[in-house]
């Protein structure tokens, strides 16, 4: 399978008064949603590990990961990738003049451990039909010209792994 696409026009300010620049970008375009049950369901499948067990541990990590987080710590979770948190806060021009009111928020930074930064890069890239929704382009005969990404598939040797020691922003 591959990830669809959709070719998104954006508008921008110019660098002249009253001009706009308009470029054209990828946006992914996406085929549903796997659920956690259906991750559960999938694990199950494939191991001795029932899907009630199999839930009951992703809650309990769900809850801790939440947990940590709030507590100021990175979590690593292997393979997966880790997740931290990040702040969002107005500025200002000394350090004394911070308040702790000046913070408006956070947000969770997820980034993937080698396993899901090999498979991804790799990759293949499918132009999305936008006229007809219904449209699977991967049966034969709905397939457009355009098909796959620039990168190749491994040639075997890889190892896929690696470590993300002084590289946090890789994948974000």
């Amino acid at each position: 399978m591959a990830i669809k696409y959709a070719v998104q026009q954006i508008s921008r300010k110019g660098v002249t008064p009253g001009s706009t620049e308009t470029k054209y970008y990828a946006q992914a375009r996406y085929d549903g949603v796997t659920s956690q049950a259906d991750i559960a369901q999938m694990v199950a499948q494939i191991s001795a590990i029932s899907v009630g067990d199999v839930l009951s541990v992703m809650n309990t990590v769900s809850m801790l990961l939440s947990i940590e987080l709030a507590n100021g710590r990175i979590v690593e979770l292997g393979d997966l990738g880790r997740f931290r948190a990040t702040l969002r806060s107005k500025s200002c021009d000394k350090p004394e003049e911070f308040k702790r009111e000046m913070i408006h928020g956070n947000r969770v930074i997820f980034v993937p451990g080698p396993q899901i930064r090999h498979k991804m890069t790799y990759a293949k890239y499918l132009k999305a039909d936008l006229s007809n929704p219904s449209a699977d382009p991967t049966q034969p005969g709905n397939e457009p010209g355009e098909g796959s990404g620039s990168q190749t598939p491994p040639t075997g040797n890889e190892t896929g792994g690696g470590s993300n020691t002084g590289n946090d922003q890789i994948g974000v």
